[in-house]
């Protein structure tokens, strides 16, 4: 959880420098807006991947591959609304900051996923020290 909280303040940190309608005050407070992030994501983005549940059978599961994208969005822009110290000026900076985010989670989930199907992240039961 921590790698994945650095993971996201480094990707908000960097979207500060390349973006120019995403500000920041500071490295403190992109670590800030990851962890405010991953709390609004964790407590609101399964009220908004259910209400998008019925949407996304309407158009036979193909707004399944954009509920992430769209959860990212709403919950980026709360984050700007409650945060005096992060900015997004622009819905296209919103837009791609989302975007770039998704990217991000879903690299980082795809190699722990990867890592557990493996059998690098699950503790094995060896008979061999008994």
């Amino acid at each position: 959880m921590l790698i994945h909280l650095a993971a996201l303040a480094l990707t908000i940190l960097a979207l500060s420098w390349v973006v120019p309608s995403v500000h920041i005050r500071s490295a403190g407070t992109a670590i800030a807006v990851a962890i405010v992030f991953s709390l609004l994501n964790f407590f609101l983005g399964w009220l908004i991947r259910a209400m998008l549940f019925v949407p996304a059978l309407l158009t036979l599961g193909i707004l399944f591959v954009f509920v992430p994208f769209i959860v990212n969005t709403v919950v980026l822009w709360i984050t700007d609304k409650l945060m005096a110290n992060f900015e997004i000026d622009s819905t296209a900076g919103l837009l791609l900051s989302a975007a770039v985010i998704t990217l991000v989670n879903g690299l980082f989930h795809a190699r722990a996923f990867d890592a557990m199907v493996h059998g690098h992240m699950v503790p094995h039961y060896d008979p061999g020290w008994i």
